[in-house]
């Protein structure tokens, strides 16, 4: 399975869960084409501008596309913050489209800000700095903007929606074509609004600080943002949050095994807490997560290392998903003894990933939400496929 965190900081094929042939000189034998049309329609009543950031694939240089669908690159500047010295806007009137040619790239995202310029900077290395929507002295952060994320690698394309960090008003959606057609549908109007509503109404039934998550411009919504990214600037908020029901796991299966079905033919794996650690019959550990672990699936035990094994990286995820959705105390065979229904039911869970999904039709609420039971759908909003044609973001 290809998480989008692990997807996105792959540098290229090796981030495939499937592996492809290659040919006599190394070469992929089914090669994604090296170009894909882009189609950037905004469906709103206001311009809007978009931006493209990435790494060329190949090269790994840091690359901004331009309006011409000439690339960007911008050079190492001699200290930190360096507003990037070029335009690489591309404008889109309201009820227009702009269309440009889509080069390999990754770890790619497509900014859109409406009504506004989006401001980007430089660092040393050349490090891109993106706009930041949770810091207050950030010059976007009073700005509507949004965006999306892409891989385009020798095999394929893959894209998604992510409300991993943020849902704006500015939804986007996704059109995908290739050999086959895939379409992941924007946010409805009013889902900004509901999801800020369910989250002031969860900070009054339970006291945590999840109002703060709602981030305002006067009366109104302007973004709500995940509980990790409200963690980043206030360590203390949500940090004992997990501890009781971590507590409750770990007795459970002190006394019982957890069953972890990593799929696709790959075998059942076995798990038990023993001398405070979560140990399965391959070999792999797992310490005890904090709050700060559980929210962002990448810290302490749910760290993504370069130097694990396939079968850790799938432990992992399903753990992280099955902790975010507060399964894993519930049933003990992971993720196949669950069903959507049963998810967020603790009054310990992800709320954030909750009201995501009651009010938001398909997208990733954390990084491991594409983690799902056999025969069931995939919530996480994404489109991949290996000869693209033709991807459409819309917005608005």
């Amino acid at each position: 399975m290809v998480s989008r965190r692990s997807f996105l900081a792959a540098a290229g094929a090796a981030a495939l869960a499937t592996p492809f042939g290659r040919d006599l000189l190394g070469r992929p034998a089914f090669a994604a084409p090296s170009t894909c049309g882009l189609t950037l329609a905004n469906h709103g009543s206001a311009p809007v501008r978009a931006y493209i950031t990435g790494r060329e694939q190949g090269t790994n240089r840091l690359m901004l596309l331009r309006a011409d669908s000439t690339p960007y690159y911008p050079a190492s500047p001699s200290a930190p913050q360096t507003p990037l010295p070029v335009d690489c806007s591309i404008p889109v009137g309201a009820g227009g489209e702009a269309n440009i040619t889509l080069r390999q790239m990754y770890g790619a995202r497509i900014y859109f800000v409406k009504n506004d310029r989006l401001d980007f900077y430089v660092n040393p290395g050349p490090a891109l700095v993106e706009p930041a929507f949770s810091n207050p002295y950030d010059s976007n952060y009073l700005k509507t903007w949004s965006f999306c994320e892409f891989t385009f690698n020798p095999t394929q394309i893959f894209a998604n929606i992510s409300y991993v960090d943020l849902l704006t008003a500015l939804p986007i959606g996704l059109h995908l074509v290739g050999d086959s057609t895939h379409t992941v549908a924007s946010a409805p109007a009013g889902a900004v609004n509901a999801v800020a509503n369910a989250l002031v109404a969860q900070k009054n039934a339970d006291g945590q600080p999840w109002d703060r998550l709602v981030i305002r411009n006067g009366g109104g919504v302007l973004r709500v943002i995940a509980p990790q990214g409200y963690m980043a600037s206030n360590p203390g908020a949500f940090s004992s949050y997990w501890d009781g029901y971590v507590s409750r796991v770990w007795d459970k299966y002190a006394r019982t095994d957890l069953k972890v079905d990593i799929q696709a033919g790959r075998g059942v794996y076995t798990g038990r807490v023993n001398g405070g650690v979560l140990r399965f019959n391959d070999g792999s550990t797992f310490a005890r997560p904090s709050s700060k672990d559980i929210f962002t699936c990448n810290d302490g035990p749910f760290a993504n290392n370069p130097g694990d094994g396939d079968i850790k990286k799938a432990l992992l995820a399903r753990i992280a998903a099955a902790f975010n959705r507060s399964t894993i105390l519930s049933s003990a065979d992971q993720p196949n003894g669950t069903r959507a229904s049963d998810y967020y039911k603790d009054p310990t869970t992800n709320h954030w990933a909750r009201a995501l999904h009651a009010n938001t039709p398909i997208g990733y609420a954390f990084p491991y939400d594409d983690v799902c039971p056999d025969g069931q759908p995939d919530v996480s909003g994404a489109a991949s496929d290996g000869n693209p044609r033709r991807l459409t973001v819309t917005v608005g």
